[in-house]
C-alpha cells in the first residue's frame, strides 16, 4: 500500500516517542513534587481541633476585711477574645456555692498558645460591684493540653497595692 504525504508527517519514529514519553513523565513528576501529590515533600496538617474552655466553680475569699457578696459574674480571656460568664438569658449574675452552673466556650481555632486570664466582679447586698483581677497570664501550649483543675487567684483591686488579698479563686479546664 502506497502510503500518502499526511501519514508519512504523522509518523513519529520510536526514538521521538520515547523523547516525548521522557519529557512527559518527567513533567508530570515536577508536578507532583511541587503540587506535594507524593506525599514526600509536604506534610499535610492535622485537621484543626476545636478546644474549649469550662469554668468549673468560683470559691470566695474567706478574709473577713473582703466584701460580702452572693453572686459573680466572671470575664475569661483567652489570645484576646473575651467570654462572659453567665450566659444565661435571665441572668447576669450567677450563685456561688453548689449548684452553680457548669458553662463552656469555643476557643479560637488552631492557637499553638493559650494565654488566658479572668477578671470578675461580685454582686453584694448593697449593691456595690467590687472588681477582682487576676494579675498574671497562664500559658497552655496546645500540646500540653487538656488541663483539668486550672486555677486562677483573683484578688480586689484597691487604690492600695500592698492591699490586694485574693477575693475568689476561678475553678476551670481547657480540653
Amino acid at each position: 500500500m502506497a502510503s500518502t504525504p499526511d501519514v508519512d508527517s504523522a509518523r513519529v519514529s520510536r526514538a521521538g516517542a520515547i523523547w516525548v514519553a521522557v519529557i512527559t513523565a518527567c513533567g508530570g513528576f515536577a508536578t507532583a513534587i511541587a503540587t506535594g501529590s507524593f506525599g514526600l515533600l509536604a506534610k499535610s496538617k492535622p485537621a484543626a481541633v476545636q478546644r474549649w474552655i469550662q469554668i468549673q466553680s468560683v470559691e470566695l475569699g474567706r478574709d473577713q476585711s473582703l466584701p460580702t457578696v452572693d453572686r459573680i459574674r466572671l470575664v475569661a480571656q483567652v489570645n484576646g477574645v473575651s467570654y462572659g460568664y453567665p450566659t444565661g438569658v435571665n441572668s447576669v449574675w450567677a450563685p456561688v456555692g453548689p449548684g452553680m452552673p457548669i458553662e463552656r466556650f469555643p476557643l479560637p481555632v488552631g492557637q499553638e498558645v493559650y494565654r488566658i486570664r479572668f477578671f470578675g466582679f461580685g454582686l453584694d447586698a448593697e449593691g456595690k460591684i467590687p472588681r477582682y483581677e487576676y494579675r498574671g497570664i497562664q500559658e497552655f501550649a496546645a500540646r500540653q493540653l487538656p488541663v483539668v483543675d486550672a486555677t486562677q487567684a483573683l484578688q480586689l483591686t484597691t487604690s492600695d497595692p500592698n492591699g490586694l488579698k485574693v477575693g475568689m479563686t476561678v475553678h476551670y479546664s481547657v480540653k
